[in-house]
């Protein structure tokens, strides 16, 4: 119980130093608000009575309080492009792309594990290296490289699936998944790859443990050895690399997303780039800096789960 509470004690503190430092940032950040909004001709009257509605006229750490409370509230301010809740822009973008993540996650885990461990127990096959290559160049290819390429082959030549179009699960789940399923496919093939090599050398690591002939010496089957015992224990790095995939996919990919007209997170952070739209551009900072802090978290809260000695640690 203790090593949750220090755990959980931990993330509030992040989080805290999180809020702090994305609060910080954007303060020293050059350029006023007041100005993008109503540019840089507007009258001086009209410059200062919107500051006072914005709160720009309050010291420091009165707005840092009120920006805090803001968060609880599920209040991230007003975009100025869209002139809408920051909070509700990141929420619909985050279904778009907690939908791509869904997906991009199964294909990842449902390659990179089972060939993972295949290759660990058939690395001395012929054809063991034809994989090996296929995972390399695999990881070698950029995402968007690797989306062009599904587009070209599956909606320009093949016309099987869409390339640049999204349908919500609500809508039609079957519809979503075809309109899910190139852009995930390009972003968990490198993803899958890296599993792949980790699962690999960490499977032929635990088989030459002292445990594994031990249980041969009592009769286990091959398989019973390898799943039961060998697998478990190779799991530490495979679930830290799928913790860092989630907290990537989760955080968008700006161009993957781009390509396939996805109207999610990495779409949202293009736009609210490229149109300096500061309160947008504070909430998905906030946002993506969250996600990989709860991901860490999650990562090592099922660390002691799959190894209970790590909590004795």
């Amino acid at each position: 119980m203790g090593y949750y509470c220090r755990k959980i004690g931990g993330l509030l503190v992040t989080l805290l130093l999180v809020s702090l430092i994305t609060f910080g940032v954007f303060q020293i950040l050059p350029g006023n608000p007041a100005y993008i909004i109503l540019g840089v001709d507007a009258d001086p009257l009209q410059i200062e009575a919107l500051e006072k509605s914005l709160g720009l006229d309050l010291p420091l750490y009165q707005r840092y309080w009120n920006w805090v409370v803001g968060l609880f509230q599920g209040d991230l301010g007003t975009s100025l492009r869209y002139q809408q809740p920051v909070s509700q822009l990141i929420a619909d973008g985050l279904k778009v792309t907690g939908s791509l993540a869904l997906v991009s996650i199964i294909l990842t885990v449902a390659i990179g594990l089972p060939a993972g461990i295949w290759l660990a127990g058939h690395s001395e096959k012929k054809y063991a290296v034809g994989l090996s290559m296929i995972s390399q160049l695999s990881l070698s290819i950029p995402a968007f490289c690797m989306g062009i390429f599904l587009i070209n082959i599956f909606s320009v030549q093949l016309k099987w699936l869409p390339s640049m179009s999204y349908v919500s699960w609500s809508e039609d789940p079957l519809g979503s998944i075809r309109s899910l399923i190139l852009p995930a496919f390009s972003m968990s093939l490198g993803s899958a790859a890296v599993l792949i090599r980790y699962v690999k050398v960490s499977v032929t690591n635990q088989k030459k443990q002292d445990y594994v002939r031990t249980a041969y010496s009592k009769g286990l089957t091959s398989r019973r050895v390898m799943y039961g015992h060998v697998v478990r224990n190779s799991l530490i790095p495979v679930i830290t690399i799928l913790g860092m995939t989630v907290a990537d996919i989760l955080g968008g990919s700006i161009i993957t997303e781009n390509i396939f007209s996805l109207p999610g997170i990495g779409r949202l952070i293009s736009v609210s780039i490229n149109s300096r739209d500061l309160p947008l551009i504070q909430g998905l900072v906030l946002y993506l800096a969250v996600i990989v802090v709860i991901c860490n978290f999650v990562v090592d809260i099922v660390y002691s789960v799959v190894d209970p000695r790590i909590r004795l640690k």
